[in-house]
């Protein structure tokens, strides 16, 4: 009987499997999103420089000099 059970499980995941695939194929034509806009690419972008920095450095008199 438990083998008669898990003969049965296996035909059952080998039949659910080729059908979901199946369904799957055919899902792609029946999209139901929007359709995206292309993405637009921005060339010669007039930023601003970076800030400078008009302090002067930290002088650490704990760490040994490496000359």
């Amino acid at each position: 009987m438990m083998r008669l059970m898990q003969q049965i499980v296996v035909v059952l995941v080998l039949a659910v499997i080729p059908v979901s695939a199946f369904d799957q194929r055919r899902g792609q034509d029946k999209d139901k999103r929007p359709p995206k806009e292309p993405a637009r690419v921005i060339e010669n972008r007039k930023d601003k420089p970076p800030p400078q920095n008009d302090r002067p450095k930290k002088d650490d008199r704990k760490k040994p000099k490496n000359d």
